[in-house]
């Protein structure tokens, strides 16, 4: 498989959908299908966890015993209404709906039909909410169990030995953290193909076979769709590697911040479209039948 003429193919398609006057009102279109939603959630959670919650937790924590201060709760309670606005992006997923169409078909998406738009993303959220359960359900049955083993190893390693309960709190987390991994790797190939699968055929049922996307992945070719794998995962690394550091630069200032992040949602809109026709491309394989290699027995 030659995955440079994919990248190519991909490279060229993304430039063909933005890097035109049509494109670039799309490009504007979708970055504020991203940003009304996220300063929307924002500043809704904001009003409600500085003026209404925030008083009822100053009131509760804020005392010697517990050493919380007003300042430091605001400033917690402004990390959770980042995290809720980014839920309201998830919430409205045009922009999930685009690269769904995106994966469709070759032909130029103009970001148009947002109704169309809303509800293929919402197939997307569906699919991406099926793969996460496995990594919440690991979550909730090791915080249950740290809860309850926490304690009981607490009684069982006191005195001289108590080291060997902290020894025990680690190995467990390290535990939890390989198994979460693993399980995310895994999901996340299975996931992957099964977006552009759930795109072209419509089908949450069968984008969640894992039985038919591993058959899929065994036609495409394990090692050819694990390097693409690969080389989208520096792509995205890359990228957040490249806007982490830009605010590592400004030390990380709120308004240095809140530019970097626009900049950063510009520049993965593009960066999103490209590696999500590059998988379409990759998926495209599985379904083209291998050549013949016939030899003409000229001499016979």
């Amino acid at each position: 498989m030659e995955h440079a003429e994919h990248i190519a193919e991909a490279v060229s398609y993304t430039k063909d959908t933005f890097l035109q006057i049509d494109g670039i009102v799309t490009w504007i279109k979708l970055f504020l299908a991203i940003i009304i939603p996220l300063i929307s959630g924002f500043g809704l959670a904001t009003l409600v966890l500085q003026f209404l919650v925030k008083p009822a937790l100053v009131s509760i924590l804020v005392n010697p015993n517990l050493g919380f201060t007003e300042d430091g709760i605001a400033y917690m309670l402004q990390y959770l209404a980042v995290v809720i606005g980014l839920i309201f992006v998830f919430l409205f997923p045009y922009y999930q709906g685009y690269l769904s169409r995106s994966m469709k078909t070759r032909d130029i998406i103009k970001a148009e039909d947002f109704s169309g738009l809303f509800f293929s993303g919402w197939k997307i959220n569906a699919l991406l909410i099926y793969y996460l359960l496995p990594l919440i359900a690991i979550f909730l049955i090791y915080a249950a169990l740290f809860a309850l083993l926490n304690g009981v190893l607490d009684n069982i390693f006191a005195g001289e030995i108590a080291w060997l309960g902290t020894v025990m709190d680690y190995v467990l987390i390290i535990l939890y953290i390989i198994i979460e991994f693993a399980t995310f790797i895994f999901l996340a190939l299975f996931g992957s193909i099964g977006l552009v699968h759930l795109a072209r055929t419509g089908s949450l049922k069968d984008s969640v076979n894992i039985g038919k996307i591993s058959a899929l992945i065994k036609r495409i070719g394990w090692y050819d769709y694990i390097l693409c794998i690969v080389i989208i995962t520096l792509i995205l690394l890359s990228v957040a590697v490249l806007f982490l550091g830009l605010a590592g630069i400004f030390s990380y200032a709120a308004a240095a911040n809140i530019i970097i992040f626009g900049l950063m949602v510009i520049v993965m809109i593009p960066t999103g479209v490209f590696v999500t026709r590059y998988l379409a491309n990759i998926y495209e394989t599985a379904f083209i039948e291998p050549e013949e290699d016939i030899e003409e027995f000229d001499d016979f």
